[in-house]
């Protein structure tokens, strides 16, 4: 599976970015605008049958084009997600704080 297999769709109020395939919900990442100018990530949650497939990278892509769009930075309270940062240097330009560079 790779990206292309994959829709996404923003839910619960802005909230939450839901990966979708086949018509089913295989993930989410949950995220909140703070002021005008950043985005906090608070954690992901992956369908189990899919956790070997790079959904949560997938998931992190797409809150970084929305950080883009909107001229955010983005800061992530998840161990696993500041792992996806600290290992996708293209992240670089939206990065709000260090997370180990």
């Amino acid at each position: 599976m790779n990206q292309n297999d994959i829709t996404f769709q923003v839910g619960d109020n802005g909230c939450r970015m839901y990966a979708i395939c086949g018509g089913k919900k295989i993930g989410n990442i949950f995220f909140v605008r703070v002021g005008r100018d950043k985005i906090m990530i608070s954690e992901a949650e992956i369908d189990p049958a899919y956790r070997t497939q790079e959904i949560e990278l997938y998931l992190v892509r797409e809150i970084i084009n929305i950080a883009r769009e909107q001229h955010r930075k983005v800061m992530t309270i998840c161990p696993y997600i500041s792992k996806i940062f600290i290992e996708h240097p293209e992240f670089d330009d939206v990065r709000l704080l260090n997370n180990g560079r």
